[in-house]
């Protein structure tokens, strides 16, 4: 977003982000009115607060960017460079299938699901808020 638009929904998110204990902030509205921009911003902002841990940006115009089945193995790959905890426990996860990534998005589910569970009570991330930003994913 440019500097001085948007103040009120990027404050309104950050703030989300930072002391909500909701999982999930889901935006929409129409084609064309801001929301991938919102979402960069988000990203820049919450990359500086270190609490950004993955993104998918949907594109029907990027082959790679409009398959649905990379979304979680993207996913996952970021979170591992976001918490060691995580790519500690998901080495373990793929010791059980390391041919899920190719599997349909319930089997990879397990690749999101299991190893955050796994770390889900860790010390090292009390506090922490990590954030995962998918957007335009009708796109895919």
């Amino acid at each position: 977003c440019l500097p001085g638009t948007r103040i009120q929904i990027l404050t309104r998110l950050n703030h989300w982000a930072l002391t909500s204990k909701g999982q999930v902030f889901w935006m929409s509205g129409m084609t064309g009115t801001g929301k991938s921009t919102i979402a960069n911003t988000l990203c820049k902002i919450f990359g500086d607060n270190k609490i950004l841990a993955g993104t998918f940006f949907c594109s029907r115009q990027l082959p790679a960017c409009r398959e649905y089945t990379k979304i979680i193995p993207t996913i996952v790959y970021q979170l591992a460079h976001f918490s060691q905890e995580f790519a500690d426990a998901l080495v373990k996860e793929l010791q059980n299938d390391l041919d899920v990534i190719n599997q349909d998005v319930p089997k990879q589910m397990a690749l999101l699901l299991n190893p955050w569970k796994a770390i889900a009570n860790d010390k090292k991330l009390a506090g922490v808020t990590p954030v995962i930003v998918i957007d335009a994913l009708d796109e895919c």
